[in-house]
């Protein structure tokens, strides 16, 4: 999430990014200190000021800009020997790695995390790990694993007063009891989870909870809730300017919207979808959604045509930049 200009040496945040799994969520660690701006010394003011860099590019979808500038967190912090940030660095090296399915790199990072915070001894950071340890072992699909990890994470995550992170372990877990089919269970979690997120005005995770109870609406057949959930948390995730967030959520809706074979409104949806997933590089979302409109042409003859999308199937080169980061 971005942090604006404003709060990002006051009080600590944690930003989390939306995965397009539709309800992953990966620990994005740019917590900044405690204590005013101005009363930090140089290099830590300026480690601060490289993570909340690397949480804007990377909530935007640019993670090889967010990646330099965690890089250069991690290097300043050393020159400081500042363990908290160090910690930080490697957790949000690891979610940059996880999201673009570098899974051995990730893991490094999220071990040498856990290794210096078991010298720093910190709850917060080491719930921020564990989640995205299962996340991890979720993509690789370890699930029991997985399971495990985000439970030992809400556990560890409520020895912190804030609970940071806690909701979205929450989401996490929620969306692996709805895959489970354990839906009742899924919809507690999330309802708890929203709470959470609406209580700490955190809009990416209120956005993810709304998006997912949106999905157990669909799976329990009650499409007119699926809609009205679906649509919030697409408002939220606009407003918070979250572009990863946005194309799943209008995926999610397209999906639905062919469910019930109302063809041209789903079009319009995952038209929108699948460009902006483009626009990001997403070129596994990019294939999934033009087989949606494949489907989509056959069934309710719009597209008229699917060659505008053909140049989108066309993976980038090693110098792509995604316009939306430049």
């Amino acid at each position: 999430m971005y942090v604006p200009a404003s709060h990002r040496f006051g009080h600590k945040k944690t930003t989390a990014v939306l995965f397009t799994l539709g309800a992953l969520l990966f620990t994005l660690v740019v917590a900044c200190g405690g204590v005013p701006k101005n009363t930090l010394p140089p290099r830590l003011t300026e480690v601060k000021r490289l993570a909340a860099e690397g949480s804007y590019w990377f909530e935007r979808g640019c993670f090889a800009r967010a990646e330099r500038y965690f890089d250069q967190a991690l290097e300043a912090s050393r020159l400081v020997d500042n363990l908290e940030e160090m910690v930080r660095a490697y957790n949000n090296l690891g979610a940059v790695a996880l999201v673009q399915d570098h899974y051995v790199e990730a893991g490094e990072h999220l071990q040498k995390a856990l290794e210096f915070n078991s010298l720093l001894n910190s709850a917060r950071e080491e719930a921020f790990t564990l989640g995205n340890l299962g996340s991890l072992a979720f993509k690789a699909g370890r699930y029991q694993e997985a399971e495990e990890l985000w439970e030992k994470a809400l556990v560890v995550a409520k020895k912190n007063p804030q609970k940071s992170g806690f909701a979205m372990h929450l989401n996490n877990l929620a969306m692996l009891r709805r895959k489970q089919g354990r839906l009742e269970e899924a919809e507690s979690l999330l309802k708890r989870a929203l709470a959470r997120a609406e209580s700490n005005g955190y809009r990416p995770t209120m956005a993810n909870s709304r998006m997912q109870l949106g999905l157990v609406a669909v799976a329990q057949g009650d499409f007119a809730r699926a809609e009205k959930q679906l649509n919030r948390a697409l408002e939220i995730d606009r407003a918070a300017e979250n572009t990863i967030g946005i194309a799943q959520d209008l995926e999610q809706i397209g999906r639905l919207r062919q469910q019930q074979q109302l063809w041209e409104k789903a079009f319009l949806d995952l038209d929108r979808a699948i460009r902006l997933y483009g626009a990001l590089g997403k070129m596994e979302k990019v294939n999934q959604l033009y087989e949606l409109l494949e489907i989509n042409k056959a069934q309710g003859e719009v597209p008229e045509s699917l060659e505008p999308y053909e140049g989108l199937l066309v993976p980038p080169d090693e110098f792509w930049v995604s316009p939306l980061c430049k």
